[in-house]
């Protein structure tokens, strides 16, 4: 069951479950294994039913409600009860959250269609009861964007053929074999594709992949829907006979067939058709309006949304379409304003432009980073605006100039693995150097208490990538709301370095320096209070920190392989 998606692991789940109601029901109850086991998993291959179902159905759930009550649990500690008494903790869970009066949830709990409509099943309640709480509220116009893309990767249509091939080709109604079809949409997609040039994505004409589809096999669009339904059928066959075998309910040729079903539906001005070079070769329906899917918010009895990195606030109602009686409330923060000092330096910028006509750029950005942080004799983080930019100036100096114990965040490095190096850096003594990406994991996922992190230095501007789908994005915040550059380019790098200079402040008692390495940080000196230019930081870090070891040990040279 590795790698299953959750949808595959829902309905394996569901026919277990189905299996242990119905030997309930009959009056012979689940047979579990006659022992089960203190630190083990149940073997459920050959069994109809699930165990650990079976025992929250045997369980009193009032007296377990009781209990939970007295000391709220943490998740941990809830999963931990669940496996010492072999409870299934979700089933347990579901049971016990029709008692309470606050739930918590991923955002696809309440924002999936259907999921909602299980938790509010659970819940017992109607939307018009509920009232939501969104909490780190900044991300959710651009989750409800990507919950409503589809997307047809190259890949997916990859393993729809290896799948046809492996369980035999068969003929569409009146019309071509799977194979020949599925082998058109690749060539399709491979077209459009190359269309980018060297660029990562390209905006696709409204009707570009039904007509090249068309153009190649003939028909019309009615008869391609028809030979499109035929596929999902076949697929949906094959899930359901990969489902009675306990096998995964997968089938590639019903997830493609249902994408390309949907493509049509998908239009202007909601939607924008792309096709993606970068991080795999796909064409995209991306949704551009996050006002349809906040909908459910509309729902509720009230709601409240916060963030420490919300502003500007407008932008975020306008996105969700919430409409103009909202209440609007940015508080100030009660931490003590002198605990914080901001900078921002003149003397560098990460404009693409000057980066690319100037070959020294990126050599003076690694100088003076190099220099800010041998000011600095505390554990500081440094976020960069790309993973690109991080590589670049490394490789032009900065390696060399970093500590031995030094952190860098790496696209390829698991979580794990980076979340043992993050707290390793957090126990290391001394001052030393964590490199990460504004937007990463570290710089809004990460708490830093105390000393764990005493300053940050974010390097450039972490404007949003230049795209298709951005400048699709900017055009139609132009054409609805009016503020198309501020929504979809200003607010969100905003937001980033906020969030990433938040890193240091978790408490009223931390203290810390941030430096923005980039002359148009003055830009956002308004949202930073008390940000002001960089001057002779050796001196400012004296009187702020008072003398550290980095002042007191002579400097670190640090060898590099040829």
């Amino acid at each position: 069951m590795k790698g299953a998606t959750a949808e595959e692991h829902g309905k394996l789940c569901a026919d277990r479950k189905r299996a242990t109601e119905r030997s309930f029901s009959e009056g012979a109850g689940f047979e579990p294994p006659s022992e089960l086991p203190d630190d083990g998993q149940v073997d459920l291959t050959d069994l109809d039913g699930c165990a650990y179902y079976a025992r929250v159905l045997q369980s009193d759930i009032e007296s377990l409600s009781e209990r939970f009550s007295q000391k709220l649990p943490s998740p941990g500690e809830f999963e931990a009860f669940s496996r010492e008494e072999n409870l299934c903790p979700y089933e347990l869970a579901k049971k016990l959250s029709a008692r309470a009066r606050i739930v918590t949830a991923p955002y696809p709990f309440f924002f999936h269609p259907h999921i909602r409509r299980s938790l509010l099943g659970w819940l017992g309640v109607g939307a018009d009861r509920v009232d939501l709480v969104v909490d780190e509220a900044h991300h959710l116009p651009d989750h409800l964007r990507e919950l409503s893309t589809v997307s047809l990767p190259q890949e997916s249509v990859r393993r729809a053929r290896a799948e046809v091939a492996e369980r035999g080709d068969f003929a569409l109604p009146d019309g071509p074999s799977a194979s020949r079809l599925l082998e058109i949409v690749s060539q399709a997609i491979d077209l459009l594709v190359e269309r980018c040039g060297g660029d990562d994505d390209t905006i696709l004409p409204p009707n570009a992949l039904e007509d090249a589809l068309l153009a190649e096999i003939g028909g019309t669009s009615h008869r391609l829907d028809t030979w499109l339904g035929a596929m999902v059928s076949w697929g949906e066959a094959l899930r359901d006979e990969r489902r009675r075998q306990r096998r995964l309910p997968r089938s590639w040729v019903h997830a493609v067939g249902l994408s390309l079903l949907s493509w049509p539906q998908l239009s202007a001005p909601e939607y924008v058709k792309v096709a993606a070079r970068q991080p795999r070769r796909a064409l995209e329906a991306y949704a551009l309006d996050a006002r349809g899917p906040a909908e459910p918010i509309r729902a509720c009895h009230l709601s409240v949304h916060l963030s420490g990195t919300l502003a500007p606030l407008a932008e975020y109602r306008d996105s969700l379409g919430l409409g103009d009686e909202t209440r609007l409330l940015e508080v100030p923060s009660f931490f003590p304003p002198e605990n914080r000092r901001l900078f921002y330096d003149t003397t560098v910028t990460t404009r693409f432009e000057e980066l690319r006509s100037d070959p020294a750029a990126v050599g003076r950005i690694a100088d003076r980073l190099a220099e800010v942080l041998e000011s600095l004799p505390v554990k500081t983080a440094v976020f960069f605006p790309s993973f690109d930019l991080l590589d670049r100036v490394l490789a032009a100096g900065l390696a060399g100039a970093l500590p031995p114990n030094a952190v860098v965040e790496s696209r390829r490095v698991p979580m794990g693995d980076l979340w043992r190096s993050i707290e390793g850096f957090k126990k290391e003594p001394g001052g030393g150097v964590l490199l990460g990406v504004t937007g990463g994991r570290i710089a809004e996922g990460v708490d830093f208490p105390d000393d764990e992190l005493e300053a940050v230095v974010v390097v450039g501007i972490p404007y949003p990538r230049p795209s298709a789908k951005r400048e699709a994005l900017r055009a139609y915040l132009d054409s609805t709301v009016g503020h198309g550059w501020e929504y979809a380019v200003e607010a969100p790098a905003e937001r980033a370095i906020r969030q990433a200079l938040g890193r240091m402040i978790r408490s009223e008692n931390d203290r810390g320096i941030g430096v923005i390495l980039d002359r148009r940080a003055s830009t956002f000196a308004s949202s930073l209070p008390g940000l002001e230019p960089l001057g002779d930081l050796t001196a400012v870090a004296r009187g702020f920190y008072g003398r550290r070891s980095r002042w007191n040990r002579p400097p670190v040279v640090v060898a590099q392989k040829p």
